[in-house]
């Protein structure tokens, strides 16, 4: 609700401000943001889906040199009997011309297996004695070297299964005569059982064929290279990380700055994976192009958002607030306000129109003022006199209708001087000139000086949302008083009132409510409309404290600790606000009861205090109680030390020595008589008279009450406190304990 109210404060200019800035840029900011993020995911997604299209193309090409080399290896090797295997095992022979006509034969045969294919390389029997036989092309590794290899002993051990192996060319005619630099070579091979090759002479049946893929990853490349695509360098590496193929040397991609993509690609004996290298920055660089239009475009949208805004701010919004202000002059009483025109046409017209209505107003003003100068008194005048009682309200009615046209409210204005040495009447006119020069109290009010340190005001209430304006205007005069006068101002605003009928009613409410400084504090405000009910409760409390405040302000020890008990069996049973209200009126009754001598309840704590504030905060029956007893103790000894009462009232000066020696034995009538320099006999009826008891009843009830308080708070002895209350014989003390309290000393420690 309070940020709601503050809202409603705030100036037009920073309501479009705010407005602005909320509702068009930020969130034209998040959109974009989210935006650019959502784009940048997207770019990055689709680049790595390029990327694994290219290698699913590379996976597609391998897989399918497997699938038709298999087939082909087999059908090769099956194929009328397993003719081929036979000839290839009559080639194991030492005798020339016999392996010169199986070679042949041999030649011939899988010449005509393989008549459609142009792709393989070599055909190889590798023979269990360490011969081998080449069909096509000669293979230029070793036997050894390949014999070595993991695809060649899991051929081995996979008897009729097609096995793939590979070799990376490095240079020219690496493989075999006439192989180019940088080509994969794939191989096929299948190691036949006994029932396949029942000569037992043939080892392994190998295929070497040239792959597309390795022409597919080389064009790859190449494209990155010049920077016709962003798929990165390719190569394929196997399972334990060793390099299958690639077309570039001694590449070190293990920096940060490089992302590797991987798709693996399984065969019967392994699993190879075809790898991409790629920049991370390359990856969304073509989002970098599109965000850089995406920015262009949002800052177009911002700057023609930004003109849109000016051209608000310049021809609308600013000409508003310059009117709001003129009439917040006028509303001060400032009539002397004129706005230049400019802004839209219906802005220039509302301008116009507005220095045309002030011009009127000024008309106005001029004519009233002059029909008040014709006539016999001012409303000031008006205003006192009914104050002073020279006029009845009804009288100033039929004289002044204007007096009471509209509503009104009285507030009381009481003076504290604190800070400032000057004379009484400097600091008043200082003060009464400061009010006038509050626009609205100028414009408002009729003021009235009852005294020195007490104004009463007379408000003329013309808006609707009058109490918080008047609330703040008196917070400006209250701020006004202490910094530039020195002087703490208490405000009681009264309530909205309409016609003459109540007038002396709220003046004498008024000036009843000023009492309550004493609680409040001199630099408080109330207000009536929302405290009356309780402050007229506090007041009329107070009465009933009268005999409490007289008891603190003569340090009447005894008939002090009688009232307090009276107030705490007042507590018992009450709610914290039932009790905080009893202590509020205690405290009023006890600052009139300074103020009856011209002093001032704050000189107890040399500052004053805003009571309810402190009372407020204690919220237990305890503490209360605790904090009572210390406060009365404070002011009692206040009074006992400072003020000049006992000089003058010898009943006082009496008490407060009988308070001060009631502890010893011999304390008698004739001593305290003596003390205060009067007759025995003429002392005793004062007192009596005085004080509606006897002296002796007077001493036995304060010791009593003085042992009751030691017997509650210590642990001596019965006879022990007998003694520090006047008594050395113990049995008389118990007697005259039981004859006031109804048991003795020991049943009452046992009953607290």
């Amino acid at each position: 609700m309070f940020l709601k109210k503050r809202r409603k404060r705030l100036p037009l200019k920073t309501v479009f401000y705010m407005s602005f800035l909320f509702f068009i840029v930020i969130p034209i900011l998040i959109v974009l943001v989210a935006a650019l993020i959502i784009l940048n995911q997207q770019f990055k997604k689709q680049a790595i889906e390029n990327i694994k299209r290219a290698q699913e193309a590379i996976i597609a090409d391998l897989e399918s040199d497997e699938d038709t080399m298999s087939m082909r290896l087999s059908h090769m090797i099956y194929t009328n009997n397993n003719e081929i295997l036979r000839y290839a095992a009559e080639t194991d022979t030492n005798d020339p011309s016999t392996r010169n006509e199986y070679e042949n034969k041999l030649s011939q045969t899988v010449n005509l297996v393989l008549e459609p294919v142009k792709d393989i390389i070599s055909v190889s029997f590798y023979m269990k004695d360490g011969k081998k036989t080449y069909v096509l092309n000669e293979i230029t590794r070793s036997q050894e070297e390949i014999k070595q290899t993991k695809w060649y002993q899991a051929a081995l051990e996979k008897k009729n299964t097609v096995c793939i192996g590979y070799f990376d060319t490095a240079s020219t005619n690496d493989v075999y005569r006439g192989s180019k630099k940088d080509s994969l070579i794939l191989v096929f091979a299948l190691a036949p059982d006994v029932m396949t090759d029942r000569s037992q002479k043939v080892e392994m049946v190998m295929y070497y064929q040239t792959t597309g893929a390795a022409e597919r990853i080389r064009s790859y490349n190449k494209g990155y290279l010049a920077g016709k695509n962003k798929l990165g360098i390719i190569q394929i590496k196997d399972a334990d990380g060793a390099v299958v193929f690639s077309t570039q040397e001694d590449s070190d991609f293990s920096s940060d700055q490089y992302i590797c993509i991987k798709s693996p690609v399984k065969f019967n004996n392994a699993q190879w994976y075809v790898e991409s290298y790629i920049k991370s920055y390359e990856l969304t660089s073509d989002f970098w192009d599109t965000a850089m239009l995406v920015l262009g475009a949002a800052i177009l949208i911002l700057l023609l958002a930004g003109y849109y805004s000016s051209y608000l701010l310049r021809s609308i919004v600013r000409p508003i607030e310059e009117i709001s202000g003129g009439l917040r002059q006028v509303e001060e009483g400032n009539l002397e306000v004129h706005i230049s025109p400019k802004g839209q046409f219906e802005i220039r017209t509302m301008i116009h129109q507005f220095n045309a209505m002030v011009r009127r107003l000024k008309v106005l003003v001029y004519e009233y003022e002059e029909k008040i100068k014709s006539v016999e008194k001012t409303p000031e005048d008006y205003f006192a006199a009914m104050i002073r009682g020279e006029m009845l309200p009804e009288e100033i009615n039929k004289r002044s209708k204007e007096f009471f046209m509209e509503s009104y409210s009285i507030l009381g204005i009481y003076v504290e001087q604190h800070n400032t040495k000057e004379k009484e009447t400097d600091y008043v006119s200082r003060l009464v000139s400061g009010f006038e020069r509050n626009p609205r109290f100028a414009s408002r009010c009729i003021l009235y000086m009852e005294s020195a340190s007490l104004f009463l005001v007379f408000y003329r209430i013309t808006e609707k949302d009058y109490s918080h304006k008047i609330i703040t205007m008196a917070e400006e005069l209250r701020r006004m008083g202490n910094q530039e006068i020195g002087v703490q101002l208490m405000v009681c605003i009264g309530q909205k009132k309409f016609g003459f009928g109540e007038f002396e009613a709220q003046i004498k409410e008024i000036r009843d409510k000023m009492c309550l400084h004493h609680v409040r504090g001199n630099n408080a405000i109330l207000n009536l409309e929302q405290e009356k009910e309780k402050l007229d409760r506090m007041i009329e409390l107070s009465k009933t404290y009268e005999k409490m405040a007289g008891v603190l302000y003569t340090a009447d020890e005894k008939n002090l600790t009688q009232e307090k008990e009276r107030m705490f069996e007042l507590f018992n049973g009450a709610s914290m606000e039932e009790i905080r209200l009893q202590v509020y009126a205690c405290i009023l009754a006890l600052g009139i009861r300074f103020q009856e001598d011209n002093l001032n309840l704050s000189d107890v704590f040399g500052q004053q205090y805003n009571y309810v504030e402190k009372i407020d905060r204690i919220d237990d029956l305890r503490s209360m109680k605790l904090w009572v007893t210390n406060y009365f103790a404070w002011v009692k000894d206040y009074t006992a030390s400072k003020l000049n009462v006992s000089k003058t009232d010898v009943i006082v000066r009496a008490k407060r020595y009988i308070a001060d020696h009631y502890e010893e034995a011999d304390l008698s009538l004739t001593r305290v008589a003596e003390y205060v320099g009067l007759n025995e006999k003429y002392f005793t009826n004062r007192f009596t008279k005085e004080c509606g008891e006897t002296f002796s009843t007077y001493v036995t009830e304060l010791r009593i009450q003085k042992s009751k308080e030691l017997l509650k708070s210590t642990s001596f002895k019965v006879y022990e406190i007998a003694e520090m209350v006047g008594y050395y014989n113990v049995e008389h003390f118990n007697r005259m304990f039981k004859k006031i309290n109804g048991i003795s000393p020991a049943q009452y420690r046992k009953s607290e």
